[in-house]
């Protein structure tokens, strides 16, 4: 091994998903790349996945087992847990049900290399539901248009498992949001993105990474009604807001309204009338949402709380008002024709 080759830390955050994780740590095993450590933080797990990470712990010294030791429960934790035992200048955040094929590490270390001036660099994903030997379905492509708008669209261009990071840049963000209960990677990469780390896409290069959606899962825009879900989503919408006022332009602004009314609406149908009117005051205060949106969106919160939803004619309405906040997502719709192995870059 190259004394000078990158050590790469890879963090694996873990709640009962004992089998799976044995697929994940398996998949570092068989790397042709030497120079990593994994570290697998359990958030509390109840099944067998202590004994799996300790199994394979004292298989291999590279990995390493922690519990989660402190409040709240949740990967952001988990994954800042992993963070502070890391020995690596470089991370990878690797969710506990994904794999890494054989020649991910050696990729993304030789892309450092000959890249060394960027704080993230982001790898191509495919998408598997059972069978990761069958798959061509991307995560998500370039399509030209900026990744911060992409984000604030929730139009993902890439997923947690996707860069490898500089762990110093990782550092200055402060990590990943903890109590968060949902679009935490949303979250950690519009951090990033504000705070103006500088980051490459290498989406020529094969896919090194294979995200497992699961048979109930959708991975595009869903509702998400839970209280906490809720009160996530308008803490993330006004943080990010709030961020972004001294760099607000027009796109911007269309882009928070978007996913403002998205939330609103959400909350609206959830019966959540709190959040929903949070939202709202918030967006006029910051000028956000015109008071003719604001008035659109207090409609629809009056409608489903009345339960006017129920007749057509006024659902009717609620779906002309609704699709305007409702940007299709191109997650997991693009097929990778000619997918390249081995490591080698389309037509080589």
């Amino acid at each position: 091994m190259n004394p000078n080759a990158p050590y790469i830390s890879v963090i694996i955050p873990n709640y009962n998903r004992g089998n799976l994780l044995q697929e994940t740590l398996e998949s570092l095993l068989q790397q042709d790349y030497q120079n990593w450590e994994a570290i697998v933080v359990d958030d509390g797990s109840t099944d067998s996945s202590e004994l799996v990470a300790n199994r394979y712990s004292q298989k291999d010294s590279r990995i390493r087992f922690y519990k989660r030791d402190r409040q709240p429960a949740g990967a952001p934790v988990c994954r800042n847990i992993g963070i502070r035992h890391s020995k690596g200048d470089f991370l990878i955040f690797l969710d506990s049900d994904d794999l890494l094929k054989p020649f991910a590490l050696s990729q993304r270390a030789e892309i450092i290399a000959k890249n060394p001036e960027f704080d993230f660099w982001i790898f191509p994903m495919l998408i598997f539901r059972e069978d990761p030997q069958n798959t061509n379905v991307l995560w998500n492509i370039d399509n030209g248009k900026s990744d911060l708008h992409r984000f604030l669209i929730l139009d993902a261009p890439w997923q947690t498992s996707g860069p490898l990071w500089r762990k110093k840049a990782v550092e200055k963000i402060g990590g990943f949001t903890e109590g968060v209960a949902c679009w935490q990677d949303v979250d950690f990469h519009l951090k990033a993105l504000i705070a103006g780390l500088k980051g490459n896409k290498f989406y020529s290069l094969p896919p090194d990474v294979l995200y497992r959606q699961h048979a109930t899962q959708s991975i595009s825009q869903g509702e998400i009604s839970s209280p906490a879900k809720l009160i996530s989503r308008k803490e993330i919408f006004t943080r990010h807001t709030t961020s972004l006022i001294p760099r607000m332009t027009s796109e911007i602004n269309d882009d928070l309204a978007l996913l403002g009314g998205n939330i609103a609406i959400g909350a609206a149908k959830a019966l959540n009338a709190g959040i929903c009117l949070s939202v709202i005051r918030f967006g006029l205060k910051h000028q956000i949402f015109s008071i003719a949106v604001a008035l659109k969106l207090l409609l629809i919160q009056l409608f489903y709380f009345l339960r006017l939803n129920r007749i057509s004619a006024f659902d009717a309405q609620i779906k002309r008002i609704t699709q305007k906040y409702r940007q299709d997502s191109n997650i997991g719709k693009h097929i990778l024709i000619n997918i390249p192995v081995n490591g080698n870059s389309p037509g080589e």
